[in-house]
């Protein structure tokens, strides 16, 4: 309990606390890539029928779409060392201003199946055949990216699962109109590899602030009645203070789409990066695959500032006393590396009443949310409720 006044001479000295130097453990991912190479669309031949395989999250293994026929890799797996992290100032420098900037211009693929050639806008680089439903699509000029997947999350929940959770989660929401709940939404559904970039770094970082103990004084009043009252006031004693943090950020997530709302990406979020394993084609066959929009110079800017907001977090709970103010940060970044990922999606759109709605599932998590219309009869409903508990209320009190 604060004193009920102190001394004098304690309530004059402003003396600067010097916090020891704390080291603090890396916080949580959640407390919160560039171009997939045309090897994400290699072909993995079913050896009964020749069909191209496609990754099924349920099975975990390659299933042929024609004749059902599952099988496991038919290339040798990658090496074990193949997930590097990789020096972010070096490679910044080295992409100039390509680290800046995203291959926004349509591109020509042909698809090997059918050798049908068609337009693809930038952001795509695995999607089916328009003509024959292959998966199977190749660039049909030579380009290269910037900065390439080495590793992702292979997807482990079913488009059936996750037909079944997108349904489960709307008609949860009690303020969805009723006639959206029994829509059949199964054609809807398709998944999608997104790019993402992880960062991590060292951080040193000094603060200063102003340190707050509360006590209190006792001051008197006169009351509405005339009489004189006693009453305590808090009052604050204000000291200089510093410190240090030591910490260290261990994969901190920077989406690298734009295609799925922010909001929704945001619900899905986090993504098991400890799991990530080595890239391998037959986790993305028969998926499309999207190229990172947010470029790495963008990505690393926010994944810097989501540390700096930690690290302000980190700093203020150091600071002693009851309260503080002016808390002002320093931070000093080493080791700083990257990677770029791919994280898996299953993606819903559905129209309702003539608007388009979105929504998602992490499709390692399992982790559901879409977006949804609200009936304003449900909503005129709770506001007439509102005002009659309301109004019995004050009826009650004026009795």
């Amino acid at each position: 309990m604060a004193p009920e006044q102190p001394p004098s001479s304690i309530d004059d000295d402003t003396s600067p606390i010097v916090v020891e130097k704390r080291k603090i453990p890396p916080p949580l991912p959640d407390l919160r890539g560039s171009t997939a190479e045309v090897r994400s669309l290699d072909r993995h031949v079913c050896p009964e029928c020749g069909g191209k395989g496609e990754w099924d999250p349920g099975k975990r293994k390659l299933v042929c779409p024609y004749c059902g026929t599952d099988f496991e890799r038919v290339a040798p797996p990658p090496p074990p060392d193949s997930i590097q992290e990789h020096d972010l100032d070096q490679m910044l420098a080295e992409l100039g201003e390509k680290s800046s900037t995203v291959d926004t211009a349509k591109r020509k693929v042909q698809c090997t199946h059918c050798h049908a050639v068609l337009v693809r806008e930038a952001k795509n680089v695995g999607q089916s055949c328009d003509f024959c439903g292959s998966p199977e699509m190749l660039d049909y000029a030579d380009t290269s990216s910037p900065v390439s997947p080495e590793s992702l999350l292979p997807a482990s929940i079913s488009k059936e699962k996750a037909y079944h959770s997108l349904k489960a989660f709307l008609a949860s929401k009690w303020f969805a109109p009723n006639d959206l709940k029994k829509r059949n939404l199964v054609d809807r559904i398709h998944g999608v590899y997104l790019p993402y970039w992880t960062f991590d770094a060292a951080a040193e970082c000094p603060w200063t602030a102003d340190s707050g103990t509360y006590y209190y004084v006792t001051r008197t009043r006169r009351g509405p009645d005339g009489k004189t009252q006693t009453y305590r006031e808090r009052k604050t004693r204000w000291r200089p203070a510093s410190g240090h943090v030591s910490t260290w950020f261990d994969d901190i997530l920077v989406a690298g789409s734009q295609g799925i709302e922010p909001k929704i990406l945001s619900k899905l979020e986090p993504f098991p990066t400890k799991d990530l394993v080595p890239y391998e084609t037959r986790y993305v066959s028969g998926w499309e695959v999207e190229q990172y929009q947010i470029p790495l110079l963008q990505a690393a800017r926010s994944g810097f500032g989501v540390m700096e907001g930690m690290l302000t977090n980190m700093c203020a709970r150091e600071v002693p006393g009851d309260t503080y103010r002016n808390l002002r940060i320093y931070p000093q970044y080493s080791r700083k590396t990257f990677k770029h990922i791919l994280c898996p999606v299953w993606i819903l759109a559905y129209q309702f009443r003539g608007k388009t709605y979105q929504g998602a599932m992490n499709a390692v998590t399992g982790t559901t949310y879409a977006n949804f219309p609200i009936s304003p009869w449900k909503v005129a409903f709770v506001v007439l409720m509102a005002i009659i508990v309301i109004g019995i209320i004050l009826l009650a009190m004026n009795r």
